[in-house]
């Protein structure tokens, strides 16, 4: 039976000499992967600016195949990007989503809050007229609520320090990896409140960045090491 769903492309990769694998986030059906044979063709070429990063796309396909190596019956996009191809920050950013989700959602089921969350995030990063340069911290901060380990708001005057193995706000600070440093730990929670400060200094951004990719970490060890948070780190300046 073919059926019809939105979906936003994960990833893709070339496949034999000719074709692709393309692995997308399904609105109706989770992380499913697709075959598109002579993908180079002059007769498919049309296809290749469908599949790119965090594109938004239609599908129909064949559900008696799901959750295996499918063929698309038909694609089409439903919303195309207008700024962010042309906007280096947003485009950096896109490009970090995008590899955060490839590797959070490789095999992941339905979850259409999940999905309608990034499909709403990311035409807000298209429209935007200014970016925060903490708004990818937040994006993170916001899906960890969806996936199911957003951190307790515990924090209060005996409990300063975010401790990543508790996932909670402690008293005593353990280590790097394991501990946010108390400036950290305050943004950290101004942002679960929504209490946004003035933009915090790079270098304290930078470390919550990087605290909220290891408290990823611990909880879903497919993440592993995301190569382009170092250009964004580094792009999204004071």
């Amino acid at each position: 039976m073919f059926v019809t769903s939105k979906a936003i492309v994960l990833h893709k990769t070339k496949y034999a000499d000719s074709g692709i694998v393309v692995k997308v986030f399904t609105e109706r059906y989770g992380t499913q992967t697709f075959i598109i044979k002579n993908a180079f063709s002059a007769k498919n070429k049309h296809l290749l600016p469908l599949f790119a990063p965090l594109s938004m796309i239609e599908l129909q396909f064949d559900d008696r195949k799901l959750n295996q190596l499918m063929y698309l019956k038909e694609a089409t996009c439903y919303y195309q990007y207008t700024d962010i191809p042309f906007n280096i920050v947003k485009s950096s950013l896109l490009m970090f989503y995008s590899e955060l989700l490839y590797k959070l959602l490789y095999e992941y089921g339905e979850d259409r809050q999940l999905f309608a969350f990034v499909e709403q995030r990311m035409r807000q990063l298209d429209d935007a007229v200014t970016i925060r340069p903490d708004t990818h911290i937040d994006f993170m901060l916001r899906m960890s609520q969806i996936l199911g380990f957003y951190p307790v708001a515990n924090y209060d005057t005996s409990h300063t320090i975010f401790s990543i193995l508790h996932s909670s706000f402690v008293s005593h600070w353990v280590d790097e990896e394991q501990s946010l440093s108390p400036e950290a730990s305050r943004l950290l929670f101004a942002m679960m409140e929504e209490e946004l400060p003035p933009v915090a200094p790079k270098a304290l951004r930078n470390e919550l960045l990087y605290g909220m990719l290891r408290y990823y970490k611990r909880n879903n060890e497919h993440i592993g090491k995301i190569e382009s948070v170092s250009i964004l780190a580094d792009i999204l300046k004071e």
